[in-house]
């Protein structure tokens, strides 16, 4: 993953990722367990947008930790500027699916059809997910694909055991599958995330 982090925006598709059966989801290192205030922000507009929501990681059946997707993904799209978002929900039999309702009686399908994640050290993981966007209204349904891959790390602050999450993430933006033989994107973005841990 360093490798495709280092060659963005020249992404295409296909991606070396693997496709996650119905019910593998994205396990996280040990300290991301909790609820964190997260600001999101765009890198390289003209006018750089911040987006202040929620995010919460917790320790499933398996004793792994996994992201409360549901409530992270109402969490960014209520807080941000995309007012057409209603509420999402998680696919019940499917951690890599889930429907958001928008308005104007149309609805987002999402499903994780890649995935690949490294524990680089101690203090930094990357994951990449590919994800099939279908936007279902009356009159039709656009399909789109998007990457996301993700650099997670520790940033200190006063000791080792007290540190916000620092993240940059490279996103692509491609027309649905089946059109050409290989893809290239038709819209890339950068992102610089901070996770601050709320305290209990």
């Amino acid at each position: 993953m360093i490798k495709r982090k280092s060659s963005w925006p020249d992404w295409n598709l296909p991606a070396p990722l693997k496709r996650p059966s119905l019910r593998d989801d994205l396990i996280y290192p040990t300290w991301f367990e909790g609820t964190w205030d997260v600001v999101n922000s765009i890198v390289g507009e003209d006018r750089e947008e911040s987006i202040n929501h929620t995010a919460k990681f917790f320790v499933d059946s398996s004793n792994r930790i996994t992201a409360d997707r549901e409530y992270n993904t109402n969490s960014y799209a209520v807080n941000s500027k995309e007012k057409e978002f209603l509420f999402v929900k998680n696919d019940p039999n499917s951690p890599n699916r889930q429907f958001a309702k928008l308005t104007d009686d149309r609805y987002l399908e999402t499903k994780i059809i890649g995935r690949l994640q490294e524990k680089v050290n101690e203090d930094i993981f990357l994951t990449d997910e590919l994800i099939l966007e279908i936007l279902h209204s009356q009159n039709l349904s656009r399909v789109s694909q998007v990457e996301t891959l993700t650099e997670f790390g520790k940033c200190y602050l006063e000791d080792e055991n007290n540190f916000n999450i620092c993240a940059e993430q490279f996103q692509a933006i491609y027309n649905e599958p089946g059109q050409n033989l290989k893809l290239v994107p038709i819209r890339t973005q950068k992102f610089k995330l901070v996770l601050s841990k709320v305290q209990d």
